[in-house]
């Protein structure tokens, strides 16, 4: 559980301190273009819209018995009982005691049985836990790369305008 809530507060870390790359609308070179670097920078800008512009991916995996209600869980917790059970009934409890061994053997057969419910809780809840922060970096990554896209956007326009206003021909740039 503390390795979730370390991860989760790392994951968040990481996520503020990734700024997006600042992209300037005008540069005080930019007069020093010739047509040709112009347009090869229109060609980048182009680029850096079409990676903005690609869907964030999220791999996301349902933790163990989501889909069923936690069914899963106490299924598992309910057969590691009844093996544990079943085990000191057979070997007679300790050292021949009959009735008596079968009842610890239940016990402990319960105690097994809950240690493992919880440690698939455990499992569960830190697999869960794991997608929210997934989920939250995912989110955080497609606001950087609108951002990203709209600063390339505007660098464009303004590369495009200075291309029309010096002049240039495609036919200069090919």
């Amino acid at each position: 559980m503390k390795s979730t809530a370390l991860l989760a507060a790392l994951l968040s870390v990481l996520a503020m301190s990734a700024q997006a790359q600042n992209i300037e609308r005008v540069k005080l070179t930019d007069n020093d273009l010739t047509c040709k670097q112009i347009f090869g920078e229109i060609g980048q800008m182009d680029g850096m819209i079409a990676r903005a512009n690609q869907p964030v991916a999220v791999a996301t995996q349902p933790p163990a018995g989501a889909g069923d209600g936690g069914q899963g869980a106490a299924i598992g917790a309910g057969v590691a009982g009844a093996v544990a059970q079943t085990a000191l009934a057979r070997s007679g409890g300790f050292g021949g005691f009959g009735g008596f061994g079968g009842g610890i053997g239940g016990g402990l057969g319960g105690m097994f049985g809950g240690i493992a419910q919880q440690a698939m809780n455990s499992q569960a809840q830190q697999q869960q836990a794991n997608a929210q922060a997934a989920a939250q970096q995912a989110q955080m990554q497609a606001q950087q790369n609108q951002m990203v896209g709209q600063q390339a956007q505007g660098r464009k326009e303004h590369l495009t305008g200075m291309f029309l206003s010096k002049g240039c021909k495609m036919s200069d740039v090919q």
